[in-house]
């Protein structure tokens, strides 16, 4: 896995990359071949998006046998840090899925396990893809931010005793 974090704000950026890298291991994929590109915009005034996750398909001519999957994650650029975390989680696992073949669009239709799904007949929430990456998001996340407390308690024990 590599991953590209496209953004000038240095903070925000590792926080993006280090969910990004403990979420792939959660979810097994850090040892796949793809690449993720990361980009933040103003995706709610685009989509009314929190963010998304698309497959780049490189041009016929380009590919090889062996080439990596191409991924980019939009972010939208206006969530608080708790609300990013969450979307992060929720985005890592559509590229569990992606990078696992389990979820894949040819650009016209979406396929779940094989099996095309036509997703304006079934409401978001329903869409199968959609349930497993709610269901987990929060126990990802959860999982990051008992890692920030930990790390802001050692921080805090070794400044108080010093004074």
């Amino acid at each position: 896995m590599e991953c590209n974090v496209l953004m000038r704000s240095c903070d925000r950026k590792i926080l993006i990359e280090s969910c990004i890298k403990f979420y792939a291991r959660e979810l097994k994929i850090e040892n796949h071949k793809f690449e993720l590109i990361v980009e933040r915009l103003n995706l709610r005034e685009v989509s009314g998006a929190d963010g998304n996750i698309c497959e780049l398909i490189k041009k016929k001519k380009y590919r090889t046998k062996n080439d990596k999957k191409l991924i980019l994650m939009r972010l939208e650029s206006k969530l608080n840090l708790q609300r990013l975390v969450e979307v992060i989680a929720h985005e890592m696992v559509h590229v569990k899925q992606t990078v696992r073949g389990q979820l894949s669009s040819n650009g016209i239709s979406t396929f779940w396990r094989g099996k095309k799904v036509i997703c304006s007949k079934i409401n978001y929430y329903d869409r199968p893809w959609e349930i497993e990456a709610w269901s987990k998001q929060t126990l990802l996340a959860i999982k990051v931010f008992k890692l920030i407390d930990k790390q802001y308690e050692k921080h805090i024990a070794k400044h108080c005793k010093k004074v």
